[in-house]
């Protein structure tokens, strides 16, 4: 099997010859691409060449134009600053000091430089694998793209103080978010990864009133317009997991501070199929490869036929290519 008849086959409970290796990274494709991850973030073509390369070497069964969360931040009209070797950030954010939605500067993603560059990186992500991976773009959930835009102390107390600009701001952040959804699916994503890690912050009471039915949406326009979503909420979700069975998304990615087999039960029998949940510092950067066998056979243990490993996020730069093969060695079905 390739790795796009894999996946395919796992997410609808079917036979595989491996478990899918579904590892997020973003620092680890930069250094196997050569550059620093200034340029990763803002050149789509050595971003594809780092995930090729990660794909190949590491068994990695997708590939994908993650890179930062503020790509529509920066076509929003925000400033955005590039470390050399860091997550590019907004300073200040666009509605940090105000919270005049007139700033807002709604956008085109094909006419918006780094929406453009992830549109252009799905396109030749597409034509370099052609059907042998799937190819995974990106969106930010609306409630971490109001974090970047507010920044997440005033967010915070917007959503404390309830303010009632918060429900414009939503809904002009999601209909952006479906603009360049949309695009990517037509540049040729096969799923769309929503990254939301600003919901694992809030409890399930205002994650329910201010995000579950954006989540809801962007997954709902993803599956009308023929692609998959995968939901990426970094942090302890425990306390959102019986909300989060009512966006449905195909793939829901859990972090290592959730309990992998509760996540697996409470979703079994509906149509997520959960990713997850290795501890991606203190397992596949410090640990050695005989506790990466461990804790890879402890999820594949805790889960069901649905099921997909990866670290629970992001898979840091330095990581050993000892432990990162000696993860994929143990999802080979024996």
């Amino acid at each position: 099997m390739n790795s796009m008849e894999r996946v395919d086959a796992r997410l609808k409970g079917k036979p595989v010859d491996k478990i899918p290796n579904m590892n997020i990274a973003m620092g680890l494709v930069a250094k196997c691409a050569g550059v620093s991850y200034r340029e990763y973030v803002q050149d789509y073509r050595k971003l594809v060449e780092g995930n090729l390369i990660c794909a190949e070497r590491f068994g990695f069964d997708s590939v994908s134009v993650i890179s930062d969360p503020v790509r529509e931040a920066q076509a929003f009209g925000s400033t955005i600053h590039f470390p050399e070797n860091g997550v590019p950030y907004c300073k200040p954010a666009l509605l940090e000091a105000n919270f005049d939605l007139s700033l807002l500067k709604v956008f085109d993603p094909l006419n918006s430089e780094r929406t453009l560059d992830r549109i252009k990186g799905v396109e030749l992500l597409r034509q370099k694998v052609l059907e042998d991976y799937p190819v995974i773009g990106w969106v930010e959930g609306v409630l971490a793209e109001a974090a970047d835009l507010r920044n997440i102390n005033n967010l915070m107390m917007d959503l404390a103080d309830e303010d009632d600009r918060l429900q414009e701001l939503m809904e002009i952040i999601h209909q952006q978010q479906c603009l360049f959804a949309l695009e990517q699916i037509k540049a040729g994503s096969d799923i769309i990864g929503i990254g939301n890690a600003v919901a694992s912050l809030i409890g399930p009471t205002l994650y329910e009133e201010y995000a579950l039915k954006y989540d809801q949406a962007i997954v709902k326009f993803i599956h009308d317009n023929g692609a998959k979503a995968k939901l990426h909420i970094c942090g302890n979700i425990t306390p959102l997991l019986t909300l989060l069975k009512q966006v449905a998304p195909d793939i829901l990615d859990i972090d290592w501070m959730v309990n992998f087999r509760h996540a697996v039960e409470i979703f079994r029998d509906t149509t997520t199929s959960i990713s997850g949940n290795i501890d991606p510092v203190a397992v596949l950067l410090r640990g050695d490869e005989f506790m990466v066998e461990h804790k890879v056979r402890d999820c594949i243990d805790s889960g069901d036929n649905y099921s997909l490993i990866a670290a629970g996020c992001e898979v840091p730069a330095e990581t050993s290519e000892k432990n990162l093969l000696a993860m994929d060695k143990q999802l080979y079905v024996h």
